[in-house]
């Protein structure tokens, strides 16, 4: 299936990636479905990969998008080993596949979606290169995920810090996400002139 994407914002819908649990992929695969059956925008990454995988069905493609490119990217083998000699560990080429391929589909998006509710190290980077683009965050987080060690605070000082490019929405049950998708993509819409 194509889409046309001229009307609709790129994304970059992130969350925890590696290690992540189902409380990440629940909110992934609800905010690609929202994009898709709203017509408002688009996931870069998701976007990307279709065109990899067009025939795997749209959930299971939309889980699959939500691990590590490393693992489904069908460009993988042969980049490393063409770059394998560039590099001294198994990590650093990795790392290196990866963020290429991340910064262009950051690069690519007008706005980001986040969960925060297992986010780490790599959403605090990932968050604060959209922050200091002035690119607009849309971020979730749901308080009963504080018992998991996860300090909620930090993720609300993006916020209280940046109220002009960041919006936070607490959140219970992942229902409730996609009004409120719908809504923040509308008035970006609009701010966007698209």
């Amino acid at each position: 299936m194509t889409i046309n994407t001229n009307s609709m914002i790129p994304c970059y819908v992130s969350g925890k990636g590696m290690h992540a649990t189902d409380a990440t992929w629940r909110f992934k695969m609800t905010v690609m479905a929202v994009l898709q059956s709203s017509g408002l925008g688009f996931d870069t990454r998701y976007h990307y990969y279709r065109k990899q995988f067009p025939e795997i069905p749209v959930d299971e493609f939309s889980r699959m998008v939500c691990d590590p490119i490393e693992y489904y990217d069908k460009d993988w083998p042969s980049w490393q080993l063409e770059n394998n000699n560039r590099f001294e560990n198994e990590d650093e080429l990795v790392t290196a596949f990866f963020l290429e391929r991340d910064l262009g589909f950051q690069a690519a998006a007008k706005v980001a979606i986040f969960g925060f509710d297992e986010a780490g190290f790599g959403s605090g980077v990932n968050v604060m290169r959209f922050i200091h683009l002035g690119k607009p965050v849309l971020g979730f987080y749901n308080p009963d995920h504080r018992h998991a060690g996860h300090n909620i605070h930090n993720v609300m000082q993006l916020a209280m810090n940046y109220p002009d490019v960041v919006t936070l929405r607490r959140y219970r049950d992942v229902d409730e996400i996609t009004a409120h998708v719908v809504a923040w993509l509308d008035e970006q819409a609009r701010e966007l002139a698209i």
